[in-house]
């Protein structure tokens, strides 16, 4: 009975983020090769960057788009040896690889399900003894893969003996709080932060997503851009450069980047945005600059998250007398984010900050 009842607990269907996928390349991967699959543009070539900042210069990183590489950029080139007088060829591996390297390996075979078969065949030894025909990596080497989901149609497929030699693992897509924390502290343009915290459901993911959201893609319909995290960063550099483009460049921009319904969406927010006090005002005169109404969803979410964008430690003081007169339920959205952002420290040693926290202990 015991038995039974911790096999329900236990869910076969189970995912991991992006952060437990490095985890795993971290501690197990000397061991056990890992290929990644999961929804496009949701970070997947992005674990070799985490991997690389957890270890730094202790592993040569070695990126392979392996949908672009022929048979011969795996299995090498041949050359001929004499050897006890009979004429011998040996294969020389793609310095790609990274097998002459003097530091141990950090290998990440890229978009590995769309690869020639014959390249996803050469790269079995590779998956699953770290060698690349005669010559083996770097002792405590690590290798792992990503590939997209084939229920997404486009050509990703790994053979069933390939996936038996590697620990093959669904990673899901981020969630828009998972995203915001990372946004906040990557540059991303605060009013696409705003837009994504007031409507998350444009990280939806289509596994678990009706077919009517607007903003995500789903295999059986969707031929215009969408939204993915990926996507979203592109749009944070298009927002950026509005003031340049001129509003019709960047809508047709952001409409070739995340799709017609977001495009319209955020056009709108930035247009929200031109109409708020600027950062000098709100800091140079905080009991006195405008603030938006309690109905202007949109104007408040653009305002706090452009605060935590912004804000320094010689403006934090300003910030917080601008901020309590907020709609209170917007005090409350700056203060649990900041908490939550790479800003955290600073807020947690600012008078303000505490003296507001500690009387509205309630809301965080």
């Amino acid at each position: 009975m015991a038995e039974t009842r911790l096999a329900r607990e236990i869910d076969l269907s189970a995912s991991v983020s992006l952060a437990e996928a490095a985890s795993m390349v971290e501690h197990v991967g000397e061991k056990v090769s890992f290929i990644f699959k999961g929804e496009m543009g949701i970070g997947k070539s992005a674990i070799l960057n985490t991997l690389a900042s957890k270890f730094r210069d202790a592993y040569r990183y070695v990126y392979a788009e392996t949908q672009t590489f022929d048979t011969g950029d795996v299995s090498g080139c041949p050359f001929v040896e004499l050897i006890n007088g009979v004429k011998v060829t040996r294969f020389a591996p793609n310095i790609l690889t990274g097998v002459h390297s003097d530091k141990p390996i950090c290998f990440m075979a890229d978009e590995v399900g769309k690869a020639l078969r014959p390249v996803q065949n050469a790269m079995l030894r590779l998956f699953q003894s770290q060698k690349i025909g005669e010559y083996s990596l770097p002792m405590g080497s690590r290798v792992f893969g990503t590939t997209n989901l084939a229920a997404e149609g486009l050509g990703d497929h790994i053979q069933s003996h390939a996936q038996n030699r590697v620990s093959y693992v669904r990673v899901r897509k981020p969630t828009a709080e998972q995203w915001i924390l990372w946004a906040m502290g990557n540059g991303i343009h605060p009013v696409l932060i705003a837009w994504v915290k007031r409507f998350p459901l444009c990280l939806d993911s289509y596994i678990d997503s009706a077919a009517g959201n607007p903003y995500i893609y789903y295999p059986s319909k969707t031929t215009d851009a969408f939204v993915t995290p990926r996507s979203l960063e592109n749009a944070s550099h298009i927002l950026w450069a509005r003031e340049h483009l001129g509003d019709n460049a960047t809508t047709a921009a952001l409409l070739g980047c995340v799709g017609s319904a977001a495009a319209r969406d955020l056009m709108n927010f930035a247009q929200t945005n031109d109409r708020l006090p600027s950062w000098d005002a709100i800091v140079n005169t905080p009991d006195t600059a405008p603030v938006p109404t309690q109905q202007d969803f949109a104007a408040n979410f653009i305002t706090v998250f452009s605060a935590i964008t912004l804000v320094e430690r010689k403006t934090l003081t300003a910030w917080m007398t601008y901020c309590k007169r907020l709609p209170k339920e917007y005090q409350g959205v700056f203060a649990l984010n900041i908490k939550s952002s790479p800003k955290r420290d600073m807020a947690l040693s600012n008078r303000g900050f505490v003296v507001w926290a500690t009387e509205n202990h309630w809301m965080l």
